[in-house]
């Protein structure tokens, strides 16, 4: 996972070079609530959307138009703003919670709020995850994959463990505490729309800035399954989203840890070392 080889469609953004700011963004709502097992009417697609106001020049147009997301270097378009899409969704493989994104965004992945960027610096070899615009605390992402083994340590890994749900609850509680038992192979995001894959692990002087809770969607034994990432913090739009591989992770693979952030996408420093540059500028 992480600054890695690849592309990714309408996501893709290109590093800024010219050092030009972006224009403001318009913030992005969290999510409010989970989906639930045996509700379906929470059963709604996650991502962002942007909308703009209907054309004045189509006399049939009375509904707000959906614009493409905005350009993490240009902002978005005249009076464009973020709204969740909404679309229902459906079980496909018996599980007791569909992964929130509709067949539209399994696709793409939410574009609308996240975007991989080359950085400057990787000579187009690289990729990283961005906030396409300011996400707030809170806000809900889903990583997704096809269910298999997982890979060995020497072959471009961006597999995440896989511990299915309790298929009554759509939960992995057991007597409320997570249930860690339940291995099942790994979901690889290769192929698919998912965006998570390129956010880079912190580096020594860096702090992660989003997490997984450990909430997964699937089945024992099924094709596909997801995991839940939430911000832990506000994210600005260009900033890289990062979250903990985990201490084992470089070791295993032969790697050394390193900080990610550029000058052009930066990830979050650790706080003490934002005290410690700033005690050395007074």
């Amino acid at each position: 996972m992480g600054v890695t080889s690849g592309t990714d469609g309408s996501a893709d953004e290109s590093a800024r070079s010219d050092g030009a700011t972006a224009a403001p963004v318009p913030s992005i709502r969290p999510q409010s609530k989970l989906p639930r097992a045996g509700v379906p009417s929470s059963w709604r697609c996650w991502a962002t959307v942007w909308v703009a106001p209907p054309d004045p020049a189509d006399p049939g147009g009375q509904k707000p138009r959906r614009v493409p997301p905005p350009s993490v270097r240009s902002g978005p378009g005249p009076h464009a703003v973020p709204i969740r899409c909404g679309a229902v969704l459906r079980p496909k493989n018996g599980e007791p919670v569909p992964i929130p994104y509709c067949a539209r965004h399994l696709r793409s992945g939410d574009a609308g709020a996240l975007a991989v960027a080359a950085p400057s610096h990787s000579g187009g070899g690289g990729r990283c995850l961005v906030a396409r615009a300011d996400l707030p605390a809170g806000y809900r992402m889903a990583f997704f994959g096809k269910r298999g083994r997982c890979p060995p340590c020497t072959v471009d890994d961006r597999a995440i463990s896989f511990y299915p749900p309790n298929r009554r609850t759509g939960r992995n509680t057991a007597d409320g505490r997570l249930n860690n038992t339940n291995y099942n192979g790994v979901l690889r995001p290769e192929g698919t729309g998912d965006l998570i894959q390129y956010a880079a692990c912190p580096g020594p002087s860096e702090r992660q800035n989003m997490r997984s809770t450990f909430q997964y969607w699937g089945v024992r034994n099924g094709e596909n399954g997801g995991l839940e990432f939430v911000t832990t913090e506000e994210v600005k739009a260009g900033t890289q989203l990062c979250h903990w591989y985990g201490s084992g992770w470089f070791p295993d693979r032969g790697l050394k840890r390193l900080d990610v952030g550029t000058e052009d996408y930066p990830a979050p420093k650790r706080r003490s070392k934002i005290k410690a540059e700033t005690q050395h500028d007074d």
